[in-house]
Order: structure tokens, then C-alpha cells, then sequence
């Protein structure tokens, strides 16, 4: 499985670790058996918030979306894609206390485990998902 990021901003996002972060739940995960491409978009309030609305029609911008592309056949098929808004981490980044590129972090993880088939509809879903990303986040020193 391949990751492409694609910077809408010029916000710095820490490369490196989202890399090693890709491989371990790719690795780790039974959603991610076979080949193919995920894109993660950093992007900014407006495009977000246009995805919401289009896909989840909720007219409001959101810190991450995740979309299950195609069930690829080769690493050429796009898997999915993660946006995440730039002007939404940051701001979270400070609210939580925590530095800009922690709150990327945790937000690719949460949407690479939705790609995985996680999801948080119920308290028993939710916990199982925060626990599969303190788990992850942990591996790499986020």
C-alpha cells in the first residue's frame, strides 16, 4: 500500500512520522490486506467544509474526513482519502495544548483507521477507536 500527500497549504506537517505512522497501521490492520494508493489532502475550511456538506451534508468545516475510494486491484487504484484542514488542526492544536504536528498526527490516524473499518457511532465503537490510536500514536512519539 502507497501514501501521496498533497498540501493545499503551506502548512508544515511532519512527514517522517506520518510515514512511519501509514506503515504500522497498514501493516497492523486487517482492513489494509491488499494493494493500493491513499492520498492525504491538507486542506483548508472551505474546501473541508464543501466535502461536508456534499458527502455528510453537515454545511460546517470538520477537522478530517476519510473516503473508501475502490477495492484496489494494484497500487495504482486509489484505496481512500483523508483531508484534514490545516486552519482546523492548528486550532485544536492549541485548544488541546499540544503542538501542531501531534494534532496532524492524531487526525491522519483517525481517519487511516476509518479507511481500516473503524468507525465511533457507539460508546463501544468509540473506545475501541480512540484505543487503536493511542496504540498507534504511541509507536511513533507523536
Amino acid at each position: 500500500m502507497l501514501l501521496r500527500i498533497y498540501k493545499e497549504t503551506p502548512s508544515r506537517i511532519p512527514v517522517t512520522k506520518i510515514k512511519r505512522l501509514f506503515e504500522k497501521i497498514t501493516s497492523g490492520e486487517a482492513g489494509f490486506t491488499g494493494p493500493g494508493t491513499v492520498n492525504l489532502i491538507i486542506t483548508k475550511d472551505k474546501n473541508i467544509r464543501r466535502l461536508n456538506r456534499s458527502f455528510r451534508r453537515q454545511d460546517r468545516a470538520t477537522d478530517v474526513l476519510s473516503f473508501n475510494i475502490d477495492a484496489a486491484t494494484d497500487d495504482t487504484d486509489i484505496f481512500g482519502e483523508i483531508y484534514i484542514s490545516a486552519p482546523t488542526a492548528l486550532k485544536q492544536a492549541a485548544f488541546y495544548g499540544v503542538s501542531p504536528a501531534a494534532e496532524y498526527l492524531r487526525l491522519f490516524c483517525h481517519g487511516l483507521l476509518h479507511l481500516a473499518g473503524y468507525d465511533h457511532r457507539t460508546k463501544k465503537d468509540e473506545k475501541e477507536m480512540q484505543s487503536r490510536t493511542e496504540h498507534y500514536l504511541g509507536t511513533v512519539g507523536s
